[in-house]
């Protein structure tokens, strides 16, 4: 009798479980590693999860390529659980687009943005559009640089 009152019990939860959760739309699909981190992706860009060489790879990037043994588990989401979108909305962002270009995010409108090598000689120079972004190409030379933007400098090691 107790058997069948326990199962019966666990069956109405989990009925009204799934009840409560059929208005909850899934938007994301997110991995998360067993450090913590998570990277979610948007279902309506279909993302195509595979695995290739011991790695969970999503939409065949290399860069969002994680080893098995790191992976805690993916699941299902309503929001992004990245936390991009949590920064700060004053935080300046230097965004490496690929080998050869810097791009400054959320900066001023206006802002001037100096590239300068460890000899303090102006190497290249813009300012920043109305929404607050700008792309500096680097040199081909290795070496140090530091980009100014505003009132705000990072220190650049071409390698």
């Amino acid at each position: 009798m107790t058997k069948k009152l326990l199962t019966s019990i666990a069956l109405l939860c989990a009925l009204l479980c799934a009840a409560l959760c059929a208005d909850a739309a899934a938007n994301y699909m997110t991995v998360e590693l067993k450090g913590a981190k998570k990277f979610s992706f948007k279902l309506s860009d279909n993302p195509v999860v595979t695995y290739q060489n011991g790695d969970l790879v999503v939409n065949g990037n290399a860069s969002t390529s994680y080893a098995i043994s790191g992976v805690k588990n993916f699941h299902f989401t309503e929001g992004d659980e990245t936390a991009v979108e949590n920064l700060n909305a004053d935080m300046l962002r230097i965004v490496s687009s690929d080998d050869n270009t810097i791009s400054v995010e959320n900066a001023p409108a206006g802002a001037k943005v100096v590239l300068v090598n460890a000899g303090g000689a102006n190497v290249a120079t813009t300012t920043t559009d109305q929404s607050g972004t700008a792309t500096i190409t680097l040199p081909s030379a290795k070496g140090v640089y530091m980009l100014t933007v505003g009132k705000q400098s990072i220190k650049l090691i071409r390698k």
